[in-house]
């Protein structure tokens, strides 16, 4: 490691606190499933899980004992007492208040993916290390790392609030720093929260030209630099960006096993296990529960076109409402991919934070795991709420300037 780790956060501290970790270190499993007896299971499964079984003999999940459900920050708690309404075709909100949660008891299913999709609005800043693990089905492993700025100008303490368009969502800056393919290529997003205003605007930067160029393709299905293909650009943080492509469904609450208090991907040797194991990232580094979910469907509207034109989402219902499960399925209805999300908790302040998202590809039989959080991964200090580059930063100008 290059630096002394610095994690500084109001709602996450050190991606799992240490009393997280010792006792997640010290409990056992209350009961594994697998290739054997997954049926057994099978009501409490995705058909996404169920197709990791079915190809995998030695793919396994491990159910630990129920923990404390994610909470939401205490200043958020404050301002969220009511639900706020959808307005533009539900590409928009008319905000109770901006920053809170906008619908803290949903009854709809975009309801739910607005929560998931606002969450990381309640920090003003981050500045981490972007970190991509990509397997191939050989084995072979490649690491793409970044060096990324995000700032939520809709945040309660963003020093930006009301200094700024009150759509922009997210200003975001990436420096590619690997692969060696990639490293020197610069992008910028300003995305909105409401794209029936404003779709997403993006830039990008070549080293091989020394040239700023809009970049229009950075949305939808389009597929994320560092992961060599396997994930698209709206499944990064388990889902973002515009959800008008799509009619989405809720389809109901059930009781199934998800990711939840998992502070093991984050942890010294995490990486070498990732880049160790093949076709998934190694089950020991997972802690599941059963937990109820609300049931998420996401189908392609007629003129509308995605790479996957169904998906299914399974979201925590407790105060995060998180994206815990997401699959996806072609053109031709077959499921193709499996996506997982992976939660930490502090457990002083119950505030939860995405620590990693795998997606396991059926066809190549290949996985990415991106976002990946801890001390296992970073480089650089890992910093929440502590820095402000300013509007100047995230421009053309800034983006040459970042790149020197």
């Amino acid at each position: 490691m290059k630096l002394i780790k610095l994690i500084k956060t109001t709602a996450f501290v050190a991606i799992a606190s240490l009393m997280s970790i010792v006792i997640a270190q010290a409990e056992s499993p209350k009961y594994t499933v697998d290739s054997s007896n997954y049926m057994q299971h099978a009501d409490k499964l995705s058909e996404g899980q169920m197709k990791a079984f079915e190809s995998y003999a030695d793919y396994r999940i491990d159910v630990y004992p129920t923990s404390a459900e994610c909470r939401l920050p205490d200043a958020v708690r404050a301002v969220s007492g009511s639900n706020s309404k959808m307005v533009n075709g539900n590409e928009g909100i008319e905000w109770n208040t901006l920053g809170g949660m906008p619908f803290p008891n949903p009854t709809e299913a975009q309801h739910y993916i607005w929560n998931h999709r606002s969450a990381p609005h309640y920090n003003a800043s981050i500045h981490r290390t972007l970190v991509a693990y990509i397997v191939k089905n050989d084995g072979t492993a490649t690491i793409g790392k970044g060096d990324n700025y995000i700032e939520f100008p809709g945040a309660l303490n963003s020093p930006l609030r009301g200094q700024v368009d009150p759509n922009i969502y997210a200003l975001y800056m990436v420096k590619n720093l690997s692969p060696a393919r990639i490293a020197g290529t610069l992008t910028m997003l300003h995305d909105p929260y409401d794209s029936a205003v404003e779709q997403r605007k993006a830039w990008q930067y070549s080293p091989a030209t020394r040239r700023v160029r809009r970049a229009p393709d950075v949305s939808y299905d389009s597929f994320v630099d560092q992961t060599g293909g396997l994930a698209t650009i709206d499944s990064y943080n388990m889902f973002t960006g515009a959800q008008d492509r799509f009619d989405w469904n809720l389809v109901g609450k059930k009781n199934m096993l998800v990711p939840h208090n998992n502070s093991r991907l984050g942890d010294v040797g995490a990486a070498d296990k990732i880049t160790s194991s093949r076709n998934f990232v190694d089950p020991s580094l997972y802690r599941y529960e059963e937990r109820e979910v609300a049931i998420v469907e996401a189908t392609l509207k007629a003129g509308s076109r995605h790479i996957f034109p169904k998906q299914m989402m399974y979201v925590s219902t407790d105060e995060h409402n998180g994206i815990m499960i997401r699959d996806h399925y072609d053109g031709q209805g077959n499921l193709a991919k499996h996506q997982i999300g992976s939660r930490g908790i502090d457990s002083a302040a119950g505030n939860c934070q995405y620590n990693g998202e795998q997606t396991m590809d059926f066809a190549t039989r290949a996985f990415v795991i991106q976002n990946t959080l801890g001390e296992g991964h970073d480089d650089l200090a890992l910093e929440y709420d502590t820095i402000n580059m300013g509007m100047n930063f995230y421009s053309p100008d800034g983006l040459r300037r970042f790149a020197r």
